[in-house]
């Protein structure tokens, strides 16, 4: 994991920048694979286009088994913030009226790359992986811990209690490249919001269209609904008991990013 995560910084920071890198470098970081890379919707989890967060995406517009819509401009989710322009700022705070961010990052990653600070927006960390963020590329042992581990149950909770409190404004979450933490996290909140899989799985998906790798994967995905499955008998058991979300949360999460039962038909 240390290896991709490098390559993939890098990368970003030659197309940042307009270079184009070896060709080497290029065929190790990028790859096109229609079935691990959906295409970007403007109306379905539309891209963001920040500058220095390529990862960065809206997560409203798709319709819920109540027949509502996710609302667009209330959640958004992204590869950390370290690199933001002062343009992705201001669209950020007048477009997107971002008054919460939520950090999933670890301790020593935070010191390493701090989110760029925007006035009026409040931050909090809450690590997915607790202290610990190399893997060495075990992909699946990372899957593993980011159901059973305490450490993410307690920042699943913090960001659904967040959810559930906050009326107005968007509020964003974020990992290092906006993957395998932040792709959980959105899982479990399209949970919620009653998704389909089947769009959950094209949300997760996208971060590989994005960022022009291949590396998020269905199977690890779907490892993490069967390991919380195998524990809890269903994601809403694991939700309830697991992360200890009440109903009175739940209802106030989609009251607050669905759109109104009315206005779908």
């Amino acid at each position: 994991m240390i290896l991709r995560r490098v390559l993939l910084s890098v990368s970003c920071a030659l197309a940042l920048f307009g270079a184009t890198g070896s060709p080497a470098l290029a065929a190790a970081t990028t790859a096109t694979d229609t079935a691990l890379q959906p295409t970007v919707s403007q109306t379905k989890t539309p891209a963001i286009n920040l500058t220095g967060a390529p990862n960065a995406r809206d997560m409203g517009g798709y319709r819920t088994k109540s027949g509502q819509k996710v609302r667009l401009g209330r959640l958004l989710r992204s590869d950390s913030l370290d690199k933001l322009t002062a343009g992705d700022m201001v669209q950020l705070q007048s477009s997107l009226h971002l008054k919460q961010v939520v950090d999933l990052r670890t301790t020593d990653q935070i010191k390493k790359s701090p989110d760029q600070l925007i006035e009026g927006v409040n931050y909090l960390q809450a690590s997915v992986l607790g202290t610990r963020s190399n893997y060495d590329d075990d992909d699946t042992g990372m899957y593993h811990d980011m159901a059973f581990k305490p450490a993410a149950k307690r920042s699943y909770h913090t960001l659904l209690t967040l959810m559930a409190a906050q009326k107005k404004g968007s509020l964003l979450f974020h990992c290092s490249h906006g993957m395998d933490r932040t792709g959980t996290a959105a899982a479990i909140i399209y949970t919620i919001l009653g998704v389909s899989r089947r769009d959950i799985q094209r949300d997760y998906l996208l971060s590989n269209t994005q960022l022009n790798v291949t590396w998020a994967k269905p199977a690890l995905l779907n490892q993490f609904f069967q390991d919380v499955k195998g524990q809890y008998g269903s994601m809403s058991a694991y939700i309830h008991k697991g992360l200890k979300i009440t109903p009175a949360q739940e209802k106030a999460i989609r009251h607050h990013y669905l759109t109104p039962a009315h206005l779908t038909h």
